[in-house]
C-alpha cells in the first residue's frame, strides 16, 4: 500500500515536472518569437525613416533651385530696368512728353469757362504746338480742332496766323475755321485778307468776294 502511494506520488511529481517544463519551454519560444518579430518592425521603421531622410534633401534641392531661378529672373528684370536708355529711347520719351504737354493744354481749353483767352494764352498755346515733334503735329492738331469750342477759337488763330508752320498746317486749321459759324469765321477771314503772303489769302479773297464781305478798303 505504501509502495503504491509512493508510485502515485512519483507519477504526480513527474507529471507536474513535465507540465512545468512544457509551460516554460513553449512560453519561452513565444517570447523568442515576439522578440524576433520586434526587430523586423524596427527595421521597417528604420527603412521608412531613411527613405524620408533621402526624400527631404531632394525636395529641399528642388525648392532651392526654384528660389535661385526666381532670384535670377528678378535680377534680370532689375538689370533691364536699371539699364541706361539708348539715345533713341531718350528721344522717344522726350517727344512723348512734348505731345502730352500740348494735349494737356488742349484739355484745359476744351471746356467753355469764365476765363477769356488772352494774347498770352494764344502765344503759350502756339509755342507748345511748335515744340510738338513734326511727325506728331498733325495728330495733335486734329485733336485740338475737334475739342476746342468756338469760344476759344483764338488759340487756333494763333497757329493759323503763324506762317512758319508751313502751308499744310495752316490749311488744316483754315479748313476747320471755314466750318465754324459765320460770326466766328468772318473776323478771321478778314484778318487773313490783310496778309497777301499768307498761303490761304487767295481762297480767303474769293470767299469774301462771293459773300460780298470784302473790306471796304480792299486793294486791286
Amino acid at each position: 500500500m505504501k509502495t503504491t502511494n509512493k508510485i502515485l506520488l512519483l507519477s504526480a511529481a513527474a507529471l507536474a515536472a513535465a507540465c512545468f517544463w512544457a509551460f516554460f519551454h513553449f512560453g519561452g519560444a513565444d517570447e523568442v518569437d515576439v522578440q524576433e518579430d520586434g526587430p523586423a518592425v524596427g527595421e521597417h521603421a528604420k527603412a521608412r525613416t531613411a527613405s524620408a531622410h533621402k526624400a527631404r534633401p531632394r525636395q529641399a534641392d528642388e525648392e532651392e533651385m526654384e528660389e535661385e531661378e526666381s532670384e535670377s529672373e528678378e535680377e534680370e528684370s532689375s538689370s533691364e530696368e536699371s539699364a541706361p536708355l539708348t539715345e533713341e529711347e531718350k528721344l522717344a520719351n522726350e517727344e512723348e512728353a512734348l505731345v502730352d504737354a500740348f494735349d494737356a493744354l488742349t484739355d484745359k481749353w476744351m471746356e467753355i469757362g469764365d476765363k477769356t483767352v488772352s494774347m498770352d494764352d494764344v502765344k503759350n498755346f502756339t509755342e507748345h504746338f511748335r515744340r510738338v515733334p513734326k511727325s506728331r503735329k498733325e495728330e495733335c492738331l486734329q485733336r485740338a480742332l475737334n475739342l476746342l469750342p468756338d469760344d476759344n477759337i483764338m488759340l487756333l488763330v494763333g497757329i493759323l496766323m503763324d506762317k512758319s508752320f508751313g502751308s499744310e498746317i495752316l490749311e488744316t486749321v483754315y479748313n476747320d475755321i471755314l466750318n465754324r459759324d459765320e460770326d466766328v469765321k468772318q473776323p478771321i477771314l478778314k484778318e487773313i485778307f490783310k496778309d497777301k503772303e499768307h498761303p490761304c489769302w487767295a481762297d480767303t479773297a474769293w470767299i469774301l468776294d462771293v459773300t460780298d464781305s470784302l473790306p471796304a478798303n480792299k486793294t486791286e
